[in-house]
């Protein structure tokens, strides 16, 4: 096959072998572009052909950044092919490697696995395999999911198919998909639905977590066991750094019942309130910090320009301050307040207890250390005192040593014990095989000397478990009494009231979204992959202001002005778009260039009845706003100064 073309698409190297399948990597000769094709071994029974089939066509239905994109499916030379998105970069699996992951990459990693399931969810999708080895993360750590071998539709959408892909369906009793990750209704052989993918995404994220499975036994059959009664160790336990939002949410995801499971899209938004109160805890975002302490000479020589300090992925912040006329806008550098998303917590500082459960704790772990290292090296003496009286080392280089006196210390004692014990010799050759059996001895008091050790930290380490999960959480609870005898009163005062609000000026902010030089991206590519482009472009955007809960939007051309009724949701969806933009800029479109874009944000007293559009609205505020956007440099977020000062005081009108 090597060299060979299969249409339009040359193969270039073998990248895999399954049971099914060979994957190749192929350059795709009229885009000239690398991609990945996957064909049918021959003589396939009719089941594996309509698996395959239903691949392609449940993958193609699927447009999100984290699901890897399927361009063609085909019959070449009897040969069933995919040509699917090329991915370079490393398996889940291999980068858990055994061992928790960091909590920033656990959850970003998550959220983009999560909001995939999610999307296929809603098209009706289920994979059926989700385990670590069909997750790739690419270099820039955008993640791709693979192989849709396995999944199906709802009944309702099956009844659609033909009759080719209506041969392979699951059948009440049939056993599909990986047993340390399969669902319990899924190792039962019942019906599966979208919860099965949520049980399945729990035991990934677990692994994530503590780095060991949490249902793993040496046959499948005592692993099936395991999905089926056991309950694993709380993530917690065997990683004290998760928090207990975290511990919770996988602990709900495993569960037996699948009507206490989450579903997707709950997942997805837990997993944003922790992420962003991760990023809280670490300084609250310290990537849009400013340089504080200014020498007045950088400042005379920056005040004619706006000031750009880095937000995440490269966006930068800049603030401006307004002045009358036509003028330049002036600007200093100062510190930007962190703007947590919406749904979060401050944290509360930490008991006495959890402080002293953390030094026992720490003090106990490193008291293992150094007697783990200790206790090593008496068998390790016996060893190489083992091998010098072989003759595998020259004494002459030892000889003399700080390290051989310590040997001898050790090895003196122990032989002449063995001399006054033993009556046969145990030398052979020049090997005394009594040191070998020293060290054997060695590392099993090695073993028991360690025992209670590691039973004592681990007592501590549930001390800190226990005092991390206890720690009080202040709840503040608003009651409001309205007294009224007639519902129709109600209602009447309720649209009174209503109309009288938007009657009045009230405290919106305002996000206005650019892409900067869109006619030359548009320039000297096909008009279908333009409107492609810019089709996926906008349904990006309206997904995120979705999430940070816009209040309106409206589209002029390829900019998008969005008004919120806090400050803090304006800045955060400005900040995920240009932090997700590599997301989409990754194999979403096909465009030669890549989107690039620029933000201004702005509040203000405006007059915004509900029945009407943003454009509609004719205020300075919003004018001023599409001034900052399109002043600000590429990947930057201008505001001005008012802003500044809103997002520093929480408790300000426009915030909440």
């Amino acid at each position: 096959m090597i060299g060979s073309k299969i249409g339009a698409y040359r193969i270039d190297s073998k990248l895999g072998e399954g049971g099914m399948g060979v994957v190749y990597r192929a350059t795709d000769t009229e885009l000239d572009r690398a991609v990945a094709i996957k064909t049918l071994i021959a003589a396939q029974d009719p089941e594996s052909e309509a698996r395959f089939l239903r691949e392609a066509r449940l993958a193609s239905r699927l447009q999100h950044p984290s699901i890897v994109t399927i361009y063609h499916f085909g019959l070449h030379e009897h040969t069933r092919y995919i040509v699917m998105e090329f991915v370079e970069g490393k398996t889940l699996k291999k980068i858990i490697n055994n061992k928790p992951m960091p909590l920033i990459q656990l959850c970003e990693l998550a959220l983009q696995v999560g909001d995939a399931l999610n999307v296929a969810h809603e098209k009706g999708v289920v994979h059926r395999d989700m385990k670590p080895e069909n997750v790739l993360v690419t270099p820039r750590g955008q993640v791709k999911i693979l192989d849709f071998g396995l999944a199906k539709l709802k009944e309702s959408e099956q009844a659609g198919d033909n009759e080719a892909t209506a041969i392979f369906k699951t059948q009440e009793g049939l056993v599909v998909g990986t047993v340390s990750h399969m669902s319990p209704e899924q190792a039962m052989g019942g019906d599966v639905d979208a919860r099965s993918d949520i049980f399945s995404f729990g035991v990934v994220m677990y692994e994530m977590a503590t780095g060991e499975i949490p249902f793993n036994a040496p046959t499948a059959q005592a692993t099936m066991a395991q999905v089926l009664k056991h309950n694993p160790v709380p993530v917690s336990m065997l990683n004290p750094e998760i928090p207990p939002e975290l511990d919770g949410l996988i602990q709900q995801c495993l569960q037996k019942d699948r009507m206490l499971r989450p579903a997707a899209a709950e997942v997805v938004f837990r997993l944003k309130n922790i992420l962003a109160s991760l990023s809280a805890k670490n300084l609250s975002s310290p990537e849009i910090r400013g340089v504080s302490g200014t020498t007045a000479a950088q400042s005379a020589a920056t005040s004619a320009y706006p000031t750009a300090v880095p937000v995440p992925s490269g966006a930068r912040v800049a603030t401006v301050s307004p002045v009358s006329g036509r003028g330049a806008a002036a600007s200093t550098p100062a510190t930007v307040p962190a703007v947590p998303s919406s749904g979060t917590t401050a944290a509360a500082p930490a008991p006495p207890v959890a402080a002293s459960a953390k030094a026992v704790y720490y003090a106990v772990r490193a008291f293992s250390i150094i007697l783990s290292i200790a206790a090593l090296t008496v068998p390790l003496s016996f060893l190489l005192y083992f091998v010098i009286s072989g003759g595998l080392i020259r004494p002459q280089v030892v000889e003399g040593t700080a390290l051989m006196r310590f040997v001898t210390a050790v090895v003196a004692p122990a032989l002449r014990l063995s001399e006054s014990v033993f009556s046969f010799r145990t030398v052979y050759q020049g090997w005394n095989f009594v040191l070998l059996g020293f060290a054997v001895l060695g590392f099993v008091a090695r073993q028991l000397v360690l025992l209670p050790v590691e039973k004592v930290e681990h007592w501590a380490k549930s001390r800190v478990v226990r005092a991390k999960t206890a720690a009080p959480v202040a709840i503040t609870v608003a009651s409001t009494e309205r007294r009224s005898g007639d519902r129709l009163a109600m209602l009447r005062e309720y649209a009174e009231a209503k109309k009288a609000l938007f009657q009045e000026k009230r405290r919106f902010a305002f996000l206005s979204i650019g892409v900067v030089g869109a006619s030359q991206m548009k320039a000297g590519e096909d008009k279908l992959v333009v409107e492609h482009a810019f089709s996926e472009y906008r349904k990006f955007i309206e997904r995120e202001l979705g999430e940070q809960k816009a209040w309106k939007f409206s589209w002029m051309a390829e900019n998008v002005l969005a008004a919120f009724e806090s400050a803090d949701q304006a800045m955060a969806a400005a900040q995920r778009v240009l932090s997700n933009l590599g997301w989409f800029n990754d194999g979403v479109h096909q465009l030669r260039s890549k989107f690039r874009l620029h933000c201004g944000v702005n509040c203000g007293d405006v007059v915004f009845p509900e029945s009407k559009r943003i454009e509609e609205i004719n205020d300075e505020t919003i004018d001023l706003t599409v001034h900052l956007q399109e002043a600000a440099e590429e990947n930057a977020i201008w505001f001005t100064r008012e802003m500044l000062a809103m997002l520093r005081n929480q408790s300000g009108p426009c915030s909440r």
